[in-house]
């Protein structure tokens, strides 16, 4: 990513972080403040009007100073600034800023996706579990990094249908596809994190016992 920023800094473009899926899970400053990087304009999807229909993107003075009415590009949304989204999105950020808000958060994270790797690796399965700050996903592989798509084998996506269904008989529900990830979320109590890993190590017996 250091590179990207480099090589756009170089030829005098725009670097822009979609954070749709990054953004305020890996920290208040989404995955530019995790990695340390300054984009030129980011973007945020619903998170930012907690979970309601709103979009956001942001940049410096000089580059917002483009957009109408000040400037000559024309930006409107039917949602743009709903009353009901812009409050929840307050009340989420308040939230957010508490102290402590992503230690707790994030060792939440840590504890449920290292439990459910402790428990595969006893059973010698080929699988892994990785997160970085709430984010998790899984794959059912030997390789200790998954970067890309192009690094996760489209044969493992029949154990990932097994382990779907299966999940979805105990109650826990996953993105429909192996490529997605998850959230642990500040929302989610000890007791349902309890719950999912168990019909998840359920989930694994199953997907491993079938051939």
């Amino acid at each position: 990513i250091k590179s990207l920023e480099r090589i756009c800094k170089e030829n005098q473009a725009l670097l822009i972080f979609d954070e749709v899926i990054t953004g305020f899970r890996l920290g208040f400053e989404g995955a530019a403040g995790h990695y340390g990087i300054k984009p030129d304009i980011v973007t945020y999807g619903k998170i930012i009007g907690g979970g309601l229909p709103v979009g956001m993107y942001g940049a410096s003075t000089e580059i917002m100073g483009h957009i109408s009415p000040d400037g000559s590009v024309y930006q409107a949304g039917t949602l743009s600034g709903n009353p009901v989204a812009m409050a929840a999105g307050i009340a989420q950020l308040t939230e957010l800023l508490k102290s402590g808000f992503y230690k707790d958060l994030n060792a939440k994270a840590t504890e449920f996706s290292e439990s459910i790797q402790r428990f595969a690796t006893a059973r010698s399965y080929k699988f892994k579990v990785f997160h970085v700050g709430s984010i998790f996903w899984f794959a059912f592989t030997n390789k200790e990094k998954i970067q890309t798509a192009e690094d996760i084998d489209p044969a493992s996506m029949e154990k990932f249908k097994i382990m779907h269904r299966e999940l979805l008989n105990r109650g826990i529900y996953l993105g429909p596809s192996g490529y997605e990830v998850g959230f642990v979320s500040a929302a989610h109590s000890k007791i349902e994190l309890e719950k999912a890993k168990r019909a998840i190590f359920e989930s694994l017996d199953v997907v491993f016992r079938t051939k």
